[in-house]
């Protein structure tokens, strides 16, 4: 067994992850200064990447919150498909993998955390890293490394899918300066056609997601260029972070933005205000919303949730 097949049985194996693949550092070379494998660790020559699906009972506490009022259900969804359980397993799977990286081959090996629970909010910082002037949610960009490493497409939510899980997964990596195999990126046909679905777009509450043909951002990943759509953030943590009362699933928010496109001055006085009961281990929980990813029809969504009796959402007529 090659090293590259011994750190990916690995992975899927003792860690127990669904699925891993490895991009070379140079099929990010596209990324933005600061944000590449090599800015944070020199000499780096592969990038690990993997996933773990979310379970579907998991997903679906999520529609019985929504869809039949059941607002302590909800807790489920934030802890189990959001903020915490995933993202720490994920968290911790990382240190692990780098860990018999270089105990067992000698390489320097970097856990990458990809989630949530990879930045605080300071109290210098007035805003979470993912909204305001910054825009900057990530040390290196999951979803594209991801794709680099052939997991899946770039959907036009921005979220890496699959065909097995849509975008119902979570993604962890690892940086090496182990020159590993590498794998190639998606190249099958797009999962994801804004065209003919565009669930994303029609059900954001926010407008957050334009819809298909609308602003888009073009990206270079592994030499292929992908379009996605052009992600307002201070929009879209209007509702993934409960500005308003109207986006409460369990208890109650206070209504401290009215606008759906606030200003990032607007973002910041309202985070000030938010109450620290409303908060969570990262300082900025997301489960309020998740629509686009709740929804999103790949990944047998209809065969999963809705045929199934777990969903009564109506593609096509946008219900409920």
């Amino acid at each position: 067994m090659s090293a590259t097949e011994t750190i990916k049985n690995y992975i899927l194996s003792d860690c127990r992850m669904d699925s891993v693949g490895i991009a070379p550092v140079s099929a990010l070379a596209g990324e933005p200064e600061g944000h590449r494998p090599e800015d944070i660790l020199p000499g780096a020559k592969s990038v690990i990447v993997f996933t773990r699906r979310i379970p579907d009972g998991v997903i679906q506490a999520a529609f019985r919150s929504r869809e039949d009022g059941n607002a302590d259900a909800h807790s489920i969804y934030a802890a189990y498909g959001s903020d915490l359980t995933p993202n720490m397993n994920v968290f911790f799977m990382q240190f692990n993998i780098a860990q018999f990286i270089e105990m067992t081959f000698g390489y320097t090996a970097m856990p990458v955390p990809s989630g949530p629970m990879q930045n605080v909010t300071p109290v210098n910082v007035p805003l979470p890293v993912f909204i305001g002037p910054k825009k900057n949610a990530y040390i290196l960009h999951p979803e594209r490394a991801a794709y680099a490493a052939g997991l899946g497409d770039l959907a036009w939510n921005n979220m890496l899918v699959t065909e097995k899980n849509g975008p119902r997964q979570v993604v962890g990596l690892v940086v090496t300066s182990m020159e590993l195999d590498r794998d190639w990126p998606y190249g099958g046909p797009r999962l994801c056609d804004p065209e003919t679905c565009g669930v994303c777009g029609r059900i954001c509450p926010t407008h957050a997601i334009p819809p298909a043909g609308g602003e888009a951002d073009v990206v270079s990943v592994a030499g292929n260029t992908v379009k996605m759509a052009h992600i307002n953030s201070n929009a879209c943590a209007v509702a993934s972070l409960g500005f308003r009362g109207e986006f409460a699933v369990k208890g109650t928010l206070p209504d401290l933005i009215s606008s759906d496109d606030p200003s990032d001055g607007e973002l910041a006085e309202a985070y000030a205000k938010k109450p620290i009961s409303h908060h969570s281990l990262d300082h900025y929980p997301k489960h309020y919303c998740g629509k686009c990813m709740l929804y999103c029809p790949l990944g047998g969504w209809k065969e999963r949730f809705f045929d199934t009796g777990l969903s009564k959402f109506d593609a096509g007529g946008l219900a409920p």
